[in-house]
């Protein structure tokens, strides 16, 4: 069985797509463990060869929750790849509020008030804030994940230990099985 990760020359565009996958596994598998775990927060780090999963969990609790999530993904509930808490929120978060505040430069002069400038920029600042709420979905969905993981296997899944964390890596492979 040959997988991306075998060959000796990876292509750029194989690369972002395994990690686009996995992405979206990373954020199936903790919508299910904070559905499975009431309270327990959790963060994940997406790669080529799988992702990261950092919380409060158990073994078998990370390994049915991915199981479910790839099974889930397959079967077609890709709204499982967009997770609020992502950090592709925050990043277009910033990005849309510091390009409306440098557009409010635009419109100002040397003569405007402290007042007045940081009224503007409060003001663009919020305008863009509101811009990135459909925005980071938007970004998510299209971009930084890819719900169709039906090349996509779990290998393995480990635990570790990352500052007193429960870290578990789930190691992924595109191909066949």
């Amino acid at each position: 069985m040959e997988t991306i990760l075998d060959r000796k020359k990876i292509e750029p565009v194989a690369i972002l797509s395994h990690i686009r996958k996995n992405h979206a596994m990373e954020h199936a598998t903790i919508h299910l463990l904070t559905k499975a775990i009431p309270g327990a927060s959790f963060a994940g780090y997406s790669f080529i060869k799988g992702y990261w999963i950092l919380g409060k969990a158990e073994l078998q609790d990370v390994q049915k929750a991915a199981e479910l999530a790839l099974a889930r993904m397959k079967n077609g509930e890709q709204k499982l790849a967009v997770h609020p808490g992502c950090g592709t929120n925050i990043a277009v978060t910033g990005l849309c509020t510091a390009s409306a505040a440098m557009l409010t430069t635009l419109g100002q002069s040397k003569d405007d008030s402290k007042l007045e400038r940081f009224s503007a920029f409060t003001s663009a600042g919020i305008i863009g804030a509101l811009l990135s709420r459909p925005l980071g979905p938007w970004t998510q969905k299209n971009i930084t994940t890819d719900a169709n993981v039906s090349d996509l296997n779990i290998v393995s899944i480990s635990c570790s230990s990352v500052r007193g964390t429960p870290a578990f890596f789930v190691q992924t492979t595109i191909g066949k099985e």
